[in-house]
């Protein structure tokens, strides 16, 4: 009996080792590694901080809704969301997307993003109360549960087409300005979501483009997230946390 006794008093003793060395060791573990974290939502480098260059040339915001700052009552607005489209590291590229943009009136800012997902900056970015609004994606309502969350965030009516590219979009968006009531219209892209650098320029030009016939509409731009469904290469080139945004036909 005496035996038996020390015998489980051993096992236990040999349990609480193991245990508390096992507490230890992961204690130590790094699990910023990719089995921490979903791929696109790993941390890159310098992803909170802005360069001094950037802090100097651009007004800095933090993450409240642009549409409760920027949202002109006096007549339509058009928020549209760049899918993909970041902060980069190097200062140059930026600078290159923003010219762009210099045959129309605008201004520019910089923009904190909490989470690299579209449902999060669209949740976010575009929750509103505005009585006469709509919400445009030219792809699939299923994606991200879009058909749902959309109408959550009050929008009272939305406009999906499949397979519906940037340009296709803008079109749209130029029949629904005809209808003098409207006072918000806000559109996710879709072309630039791969992270291509060509197809951001591409879908930034239509934009200036359409800015420039509509000089009456207050057009507010933003970047959804930096580029994720991309390689790392591409991805860890941009800041983790940061969005352009430019806002054409209006004054600050």
């Amino acid at each position: 009996m005496r035996k038996l006794v020390k015998l489980n008093l051993l096992s236990f003793l040999v349990f609480v080792f193991v245990t508390a060395s096992l507490v230890y060791v992961l204690g130590k573990m790094n699990f910023s590694t990719p089995f921490g974290k979903p791929w696109h939502l790993q941390s890159s480098v310098h992803e909170d901080s802005l360069s001094q260059e950037y802090l100097n040339q651009f007004q800095i915001r933090d993450g409240r809704s642009l549409i409760q700052d920027l949202y002109d009552s006096s007549r339509a607005n058009l928020f549209i969301m760049v899918d993909a489209w970041g902060v980069p590291i190097q200062e140059n590229v930026l600078e290159k997307e923003l010219a762009l943009f210099e045959k129309v009136p605008h201004w520019f800012t910089l923009h904190q993003r909490l989470a690299n997902r579209n449902i999060h900056a669209e949740r976010v970015e575009l929750r509103n109360d505005i009585y006469q609004n709509i919400y445009l994606f030219g792809g699939d309502s299923l994606e991200y549960n879009r058909q749902v969350y959309i109408r959550e965030i009050g929008f009272k009516k939305t406009l999906f087409c499949q397979k519906c590219n940037d340009g296709v979009m803008l079109g749209k968006i130029d029949s629904l300005l005809q209808n003098d009531s409207l006072q918000l219209i806000a559109w996710t892209t879709q072309s630039s979501r791969s992270g291509d650098k060509d197809s951001l320029f591409a879908s930034l030009k239509l934009i200036v483009d359409f800015a420039a016939r509509h000089s009456d509409v207050h057009i507010v731009v933003q970047g959804t997230h930096r580029p994720v469904l991309c390689e790392s290469k591409i991805r860890n080139q941009y800041k983790s946390h940061w969005v352009p945004v430019v806002v054409l036909n209006g004054s600050r």
